[in-house]
């Protein structure tokens, strides 16, 4: 179990909201177009098979830049869980319509900026709308049925994420495990990147500049002075500093010489997939148990996100036995 600091709302509708990237369109009053069969019918508002089909696709991008890839069989129970979840969007976009809940066409806005900023050019923005066959009108109407929801979840459920000390503290003794701290190590590099056309003699260019790099620390030079005149990795406008970090987390070779170090140290040149290093080390921690007072606020946000979403989830079981949810497609299947 892993805590960051986030806000309880923002997570407990991780699954509930319009995401853009991923291609999230949710219930739409009125029939879908001819060519799209209609999945579910939720209280007179169609998902469509269309609708379906982008959420997929965008699941299985996002598993494939992880690496990953789906069965047949887990893409018919993916499909199921993203039928489901359109469903129980619909019933809260619903609730948040007859509470009377009203978006301001700002916060419509800021959201659409924020969606149009992760797009390098209006070309890529507006080939995203056609691969998923929406149009900017579609996508705004999805950011105020989104926002319309998180705005109603707010409201209703605010009080389930007010956790106390006390609650949290009650939780940070009872799941010690949760907040071993593993070993840490605080390093900074000079990082050379030879020509990867050079050949040989561009590798031995770069071990000989570290060298005397190296000497130049030695001699009293600062190494964070050296870090931003040299180095060529991203880290050199901070002084080559990486900050601290487990092990896990660098390429082996770095890992193994940082953690080989002492603090004041610094290492022989070591050759990683990105370049030649050199690396010093500023401080060390050993493992242990983080005080509850670094982590007291996101135990905290943790609780306060888990209350929201039990409360969501009841309140939606709720809609779902008042509602009048049609799925023809598995009618079909049954019949």
């Amino acid at each position: 179990m892993h805590f960051h600091r986030r806000t309880w709302i923002s997570t407990a509708l991780a699954a509930l909201v319009f995401c853009f990237l991923h291609g999230s369109v949710t219930a739409q009053e009125g029939a879908p177009s001819p060519e799209e069969d209609v999945i579910a019918v939720v209280n007179g508002e169609t998902i469509s098979k269309g609708q379906v089909d982008r959420e997929l696709s965008g699941y299985q991008q996002k598993m494939m830049r992880e690496g990953k890839s789906l069965t047949p069989e887990s893409l018919v129970g993916v499909r199921e869980q993203i039928i489901e979840s359109l469903v129980d969007r619909a019933l809260l976009h619903q609730a948040s319509v007859k509470e009377g809940v009203s978006v301001s066409a700002e916060d419509v806005q800021e959201e659409w900026n924020k969606i149009r900023e992760r797009f390098t050019s209006e070309e890529a923005f507006q080939t995203a709308l056609k691969r998923m066959g929406m149009t900017e009108q579609d996508v705004r109407e999805e950011i105020e049925r989104g926002e319309a929801v998180q705005k109603f979840i707010r409201q209703r459920f605010g009080k389930s994420a007010e956790i106390s000390e006390e609650e949290a503290r009650t939780f940070y003794d009872s799941h010690p495990e949760a907040f071993v701290r593993p070993e840490q190590v605080h390093a900074r590099h000079i990082l050379i990147r030879p020509d990867p056309e050079g050949g040989e003699a561009t590798d031995k260019d770069a071990v000989k500049k570290l060298q005397e790099i190296r000497k130049e620390a030695e001699s009293g030079e600062d190494f964070a002075e050296l870090a931003k005149e040299h180095s060529q990795g991203p880290s050199s406008e901070r002084g080559g500093d990486l900050g601290y970090f487990p092990r896990g987390k660098m390429a082996k070779p770095f890992e193994d010489a940082a953690f080989a170090l002492k603090p004041g140290d610094m290492s022989d040149v070591v050759k990683t997939r990105f370049g030649y290093h050199l690396i010093k080390l500023e401080d060390r921690k050993p493992e242990g148990t983080v005080p509850f007072e670094e982590v007291q606020d996101a135990v905290q946000n943790y609780l306060g996100t888990e209350a929201v979403k039990e409360a969501v989830q009841s309140y939606v079981k709720q809609l779902r036995q008042e509602a009048v949810i049609q799925r023809p497609e598995a009618d079909e299947k049954s019949g």
